[in-house]
């Protein structure tokens, strides 16, 4: 077995671990909040978050029968003849790293900037910046900003109108609503999740896919072995059952690692109640299924925490924990530098190794 085999099952087996780190880190935003205001336990909110990501794909295949517009934005970050095998791996582990000492500390950041950040910097180390694609780059980082500029004016807006349309009803009546209210809302933004974040590591993968037929030294039996799953003669997409794998293992993210994000972006950045909870999600629901139907590449994070931090801010700048809210922009800074960095470093040594 050759390097460039190894290569290939390892980046394979690592796509589907960063599908899983996705579900740790960057789905658990999805039901942070309504678990914070008690209208679900976790076990319910898992559940309900898991049938409404798979309800995405059913809706984006079956019922539009269209393809993943932001997993083929992921795909054209760089000149598709660089992508081979090791940028793949090299991207991967760069941001795998980041995203694990990320979720490993409770801070919410967003998995898809980390792995664009890792295959800018694989493309780039080893290429240099002209197989760059600087458009959907530029629109990517500007939502950076954006994302949770529009996730947070819009959770202000939405909060200050229910707080003037309830403002003479009592408490508990008005919380009783918005209990039942948010398990759409919650609905809504699982499925903004869903056909967003959640097509952006199938892109990846689908591009390694595709790659393996046009790398030099792939063996015929590494050719089959692919074309099992990916018929390369139908050009780029992405197939049928990588989603629905994908959507699997981004669940039992979900499942199993999610709680210190959920923690953090329950009640970590304001308090949480079901007014604010409806609110904030139905703020980043509104952002990321937009953005998905425009094939822009948007953070659940950015949104999710620009949308909590806007209701929060209708009691007054003291009611928003700043200094959580100061960590977790850190975070974000840095998401994409520290895995261009490692992912370049990596792809650099693989290109000296294999000349």
């Amino acid at each position: 077995m050759n390097l460039l085999t190894i290569a290939i099952i390892l980046s394979i087996v690592l796509a589907f671990v960063f599908t899983f780190l996705n579900g740790m880190n960057d789905a658990a935003n999805s039901i942070s909040t309504i678990i914070a205001t008690k209208v679900m336990t976790p076990v319910q909110a898992i559940i309900w978050a898991s049938f409404w990501e798979f309800a995405a794909f059913l809706i984006i295949r079956l019922v539009l029968n269209q393809q993943f517009a932001v997993g083929n934005t992921m795909a054209n970050f760089a000149e598709q003849s660089v992508i081979d095998p090791y940028l793949i791996l090299s991207a991967l582990v760069g941001a795998a790293i980041w995203v694990w000492v990320c979720t490993k500390s409770g801070m919410p950041i967003s998995t898809s900037h980390a792995l664009i950040g890792g295959i800018i910097g694989a493309a780039w180390f080893v290429n240099g910046s002209d197989v760059l694609h600087m458009k959907p780059i530029v629109i990517t980082l500007a939502f950076i900003v954006l994302s949770p500029l529009i996730g947070l004016f819009l959770g202000f807006f939405l909060e200050c109108l229910f707080l003037k349309i309830f403002k003479n009803k009592p408490r508990k009546k008005v919380d009783k609503i918005f209990k039942v209210l948010q398990h759409f809302s919650t609905a809504a933004f699982c499925i903004g999740h869903g056909s967003n974040d959640a097509p952006k590591t199938m892109g990846i993968i689908a591009v390694l896919m595709a790659s393996v037929f046009t790398t030099a030294g792939v063996s015929p039996e590494m050719k089959s072995f692919i074309g099992n799953f990916y018929d390369s003669s139908q050009g780029f997409h992405i197939p049928d059952i990588l989603a629905v794998m994908c959507y699997i293992i981004m669940s039992l993210g979900i499942l199993i690692g999610g709680k210190n994000v959920i923690k953090t972006m329950g009640g970590g950045l304001a308090k949480i109640t079901p007014v604010r909870g409806f609110s904030a999600e139905f703020a980043g629901a509104t952002t990321l299924i937009a953005t998905s139907f425009l094939g822009i590449p948007v953070s659940t994070t950015h949104t999710i925490t620009g949308g909590v931090i806007g209701v929060g801010l209708t009691d007054g700048m003291k009611s928003v924990k700043w200094v959580t809210a100061r960590r977790i922009v850190l975070s974000w800074i840095l998401t994409i530098p520290v895995p261009l960095v490692i992912g370049g470093v990596l792809n650099l040594l693989f290109h000296f190794l294999t000349r």
